[in-house]
């Protein structure tokens, strides 16, 4: 769990956090699924239990989080990982990758995208392998483990809007490397 920096806004909610981190998620894998997957895939807002953004504020936000992704997009390394069979929509998967993602307990924004990038391969894999009941349960999956694990660090950067800064920072070209670290990691203890 992240630790009391004394940082933030201790004002802002545990639901407004967990309401704006789910619109995002579903913003950032309806985009990911529409600009990114082949034309036959597609997923919507609803089927993920989401709304389109609307308000300014979180449609910078989203800008942000596509720019991460497109970085990770283009990570070899990462989507040769993605890519393996052995790496199935499971909870189990994605709670060991979500845990690996934070195992040294240090928090960034690069982790949590890297964080809605592997659901997003997730809710791209079942679309693609037509399971798509699973849907709303991966981005259950997702939230509840933002709300368990990484609420207190979002609330200490002032929320979600803590992430417009990140893109300031060297650090968050590197989120690629990182996430295919740590997917390496969980397929060999896997496999």
């Amino acid at each position: 769990m992240a630790t009391q920096s004394g940082r933030g806004d201790p004002g802002i909610g545990t639901e407004q956090i967990l309401d704006t981190g789910a619109a995002l998620l579903t913003d950032f894998i309806v985009d990911r699924v529409r600009n990114h997957v082949s034309e036959d895939v597609t997923v919507t807002h609803a089927q993920l239990g989401g709304t389109e953004l609307c308000d300014p504020a979180h449609k910078q936000m989203g800008l942000c989080l596509r720019r991460i992704g497109d970085e990770l997009d283009n990570n070899v390394d990462l989507q040769r990982m993605i890519n393996n069979p052995a790496l199935q929509p499971t909870k189990e998967v994605f709670v060991q990758v979500a845990s690996q993602i934070f195992s040294d307990g240090n928090f960034n924004w690069g982790r949590v995208v890297a964080l809605f990038y592997f659901a997003y391969r997730l809710v791209n894999k079942a679309l693609v392998t037509k399971v798509p009941d699973i849907l709303r349960t991966i981005i259950t999956w997702t939230m509840d483990y933002i709300r368990d694990h990484v609420m207190n660090w979002i609330r200490e950067q002032g929320g979600w809007e803590g992430i417009k800064s990140y893109f300031g920072t060297p650090t968050w070209q590197t989120v690629g490397v990182f996430l295919a670290g740590v997917l390496t990691t969980v397929l060999v203890l896997k496999i």
